[in-house]
């Protein structure tokens, strides 16, 4: 068996990172709105939507406040998230705000890239229409 092609290894969490996420999941989880419907709505305030984003941001807390997370951790807990919430974006509009939304975790660990994954969830745009 071939392994892993990158080695494990660990990143700084900023020092406020963790305090960012709890906030950033506080937003997510309030932005639920009632009474809309879903389709207009910013995909953060569609419920299935909102609760796989909470998710994802509190997958990504527990993983910053882990002695020495890496990088491929948090790649791995985003590729969870994306796969998840794909079925329901079926808009190039959605795609891309959900990618934001990602980018935004990224940059609150120290990520600064997704190496790819959020350009190739945006641009599956075409396929996931029905």
């Amino acid at each position: 068996m071939a392994g892993s092609a990158y080695a494990q290894t660990s990143i700084t969490i900023p020092s406020k990172a963790a305090g960012k996420l709890e906030k950033l999941l506080k937003q997510t989880q309030d932005a639920v709105v009632v009474g809309k419907k879903a389709a207009i709505l910013p995909v953060e305030a569609r419920p299935m939507t909102s609760r796989v984003l909470a998710q994802s941001t509190s997958d990504f807390l527990a993983l910053a406040s882990r002695t020495n997370p890496t990088k491929e951790a948090f790649l791995q807990s985003l590729d969870a998230g994306l796969s998840r919430i794909n079925p329901m974006m079926k808009t190039l509009e959605d795609r891309q705000q959900v990618a934001s939304f990602y980018q935004d975790l990224l940059d609150l660990v120290g990520i600064e890239s997704s190496e790819g994954r959020l350009t190739t969830f945006v641009e599956a745009e075409a396929t996931a229409k029905k």
